[in-house]
C-alpha cells in the first residue's frame, strides 16, 4: 500500500521546466558569387534555414553591410560574404549547415572558413542530436563541409571544475580576404541578480520592449546603434544592434535558477571599442555571480586592448586564463571571473553552472568521469 501510494505521488510530479541559455553559434566566411552574395538568398530560403535549425525568423533590421534577425532562439547576421547564426535553447542549428552549403553553391559562393562556438551546456541532457556532445556536432560539421572545406579541427578551452568551458571548431583559411582584423567578443554570464534580471519580465511593470532596453542601460552600450529588440512572453530578452559592419547582440534568460544572458560585440577593432569598458557595462546591467569572456580574431596574435591591457570589470577576479592559437589562422583568449558577491547562488554541478534536477542526479548516480565534456552521464 505504501509502495504503491508513493508510485502514485511521484508519477504526478511534474519536471521542473528548464531553458538552456547557452548558445550555439556558426560563423562562416564565402568567398566569389555575386554582387551582394549571401544577401542575394530569398526570405524563403532563410524560413527554411531557421526551419531546419528549429527556430523562427521574429524581425529584422538592415543596413548597406549586413542584414540582422532576431529569432525566435537568438539571432543570425547576414553579411554578403559572412554567415552568423547564433541559437540557444534546444535548436539544431547545425542541421541547417549542409542546406546552406547548397543554397550558396547555387549562388556561385565558396565556402572558405567555418569557426564553430559555444560554452558548456548548462542542460546538455536535454540537447537532441546533432547536439548531444561535442564529438558528435565536429563530425557532423566534418560531414557537411568535407565537400568545401574538408575536415576540422576542435579544441575545449578551460576545465570542468573552473565553471564553463569554450568549445572550438574551426576549418579552412581564418584570413578570407580581410583588409583590417576581425573581432569577436563573446561574454557568458550565470547566476543573474534576481533584481537585475526581473527587467526581463513581462510583468505588471513593463510598459514595452523600446523601454526595456533604455532602463536596462543596454542602449548606452552603443546609443548610435540601429536597435531590433524584443521582450518575450512571459520572460526573456534579445536584441540586436548594427552600426556599420559591425553587430552587437544580447540574449537574456531571467529566470531563477538557471538564469543566463550572453553578450557579444563583433567587427573590426572600431565596432568593438574598449572591450574592458564595454564588459563592465554589461555586467552593471546583470550583476551575474560568474562570467567567461573570449576574445577571438582571425590575425596571429590580440590587439592589447583585447590581451595584456584587458581589465576584468571592478569586483570581478579572473580564476583562469587560457589562450590558444587556432587552426588556419587567428587567436582566441578565454577568460572566467567571478564575482566577490558572496550572495547566495543556485546549487551548483561540477561544471560550476546551475543544475537541473535530472542533471543533479545523474551526477549523484553516474561515473563523474567522461572522456566528452558534453556528454550526459548515465
Amino acid at each position: 500500500m505504501a509502495t504503491s501510494a508513493m508510485h502514485h505521488v511521484a508519477s504526478t510530479i511534474l519536471q521542473n521546466p528548464v531553458f538552456e541559455g547557452s548558445e550555439k553559434r556558426l560563423e562562416i566566411d564565402f568567398t566569389d558569387g555575386p554582387a551582394g552574395g549571401l544577401r542575394n538568398l530569398p526570405r524563403a530560403a532563410l524560413d527554411e534555414l531557421m526551419e531546419l535549425a528549429a527556430c523562427t525568423i521574429v524581425s529584422s533590421r538592415s543596413n548597406d553591410t549586413l542584414d540582422a534577425y532576431v529569432l525566435s532562439e537568438s539571432s543570425l547576421f547576414v553579411y554578403s560574404h559572412k554567415w552568423v547564426l547564433k541559437t540557444c535553447g534546444t535548436t539544431q542549428l547545425l542541421k541547417a549547415v549542409p542546406r546552406l552549403i547548397e543554397l550558396t553553391t547555387e549562388l556561385g559562393l565558396k565556402a572558405a572558413h567555418c569557426k564553430y562556438t559555444r560554452a558548456s551546456f548548462l542542460f546538455p541532457e536535454n540537447q537532441p542530436f546533432p547536439h548531444t556532445g561535442f564529438t558528435d556536432e565536429t563530425q557532423f560539421l566534418d560531414k557537411a563541409l568535407a565537400p568545401v572545406l574538408g575536415g576540422g579541427l576542435s579544441s575545449v578551452l578551460g576545465e570542468e571544475a573552473d565553471g564553463l568551458q569554450w568549445h572550438i571548431y574551426v576549418a579552412g583559411d581564418a584570413n578570407v580576404k580581410e583588409k583590417q582584423p576581425t573581432m569577436n567578443f563573446e561574454v557568458c554570464m550565470t547566476e543573474l541578480d534576481p533584481v537585475n534580471a526581473r527587467q526581463f519580465f513581462r510583468c505588471d511593470k513593463f510598459i514595452s520592449t523600446k523601454q526595456t532596453t533604455a532602463d536596462s542601460g543596454i542602449l548606452n552600450i552603443k546609443p548610435s546603434a540601429l536597435i531590433d529588440d524584443y521582450v518575450f512572453e512571459p520572460c526573456g530578452y534579445s536584441m540586436n544592434g548594427i552600426e556599420g559592419g559591425g553587430h552587437m547582440t544580447i540574449h537574456v534568460t531571467p529566470e531563477p535558477g538557471f538564469s543566463y544572458a550572453s553578450f557579444e560585440l563583433s567587427g573590426h577593432t572600431d565596432d568593438i571599442g574598449s572591450p574592458s569598458e564595454k564588459l563592465q557595462a554589461a555586467v552593471s546591467i546583470f550583476k551575474p555571480a560568474r562570467l567567461t569572456v573570449a576574445m577571438a580574431t582571425n590575425c596571429e596574435t590580440l590587439p592589447k586592448d583585447f590581451g595584456s591591457q584587458f581589465k576584468p570589470p571592478a569586483n570581478y577576479t579572473c580564476s583562469v586564463v587560457h589562450s590558444s592559437q587556432l587552426p588556419g589562422g587567428g587567436c582566441v583568449n578565454y577568460v572566467t571571473m567571478t564575482s566577490v558577491d558572496s550572495r547566495p547562488v543556485s546549487p551548483r554541478t561540477v561544471l560550476g553552472h546551475a543544475a537541473s534536477s535530472q542533471s543533479m542526479a545523474t551526477i549523484t548516480e553516474g561515473d563523474s568521469s567522461s572522456s566528452d565534456p558534453d556528454t550526459p552521464m548515465a
